[in-house]
């Protein structure tokens, strides 16, 4: 079990399964997790189409991967795979950074930036 702190009231808690959620707005789909004590919630991952296509493609690729090694393949070809899994990675990570604002934007609106168009 994961024990974390609320920024918010202090107190300690496990994630479980009851404390995530899921907001949606603005063709996005944001994940979070709340504190049971103040309700508190904390991004875990904002989706839009590009990032839930990616997800799917490194799941593709990581089967394949795995397949490659029960089935002995050249280590070649599954280096092949391993650097493109690489760069899903790569692409998934700099997508993450762009989406968490607006994700934290949907599930704390009142502390949104007021600028439009900031990066």
């Amino acid at each position: 079990m994961n024990n974390v702190q609320c920024n918010k009231c202090g107190k300690w808690f496990a994630l479980d399964g009851s404390l995530y959620g899921v907001a949606e707005a603005d063709g996005l789909t944001v994940q979070y997790f709340s504190c049971p004590a103040c309700g508190e919630k904390y991004h875990v991952l904002t989706l839009n189409d590009e990032m839930r296509k990616l997800i799917e493609e490194r799941k593709v690729i990581q089967a394949k991967i795995q397949a490659a090694h029960a089935k002995k393949f050249r280590e070649k070809t599954i280096k092949g795979y391993i650097k493109e899994l690489d760069g899903i990675k790569a692409k998934q990570e700099k997508l993450f950074q762009e989406l968490k604002p607006l994700g934290e934007a949907i599930l704390h609106p009142c502390e949104a930036p007021s600028e439009e168009g900031s990066e």
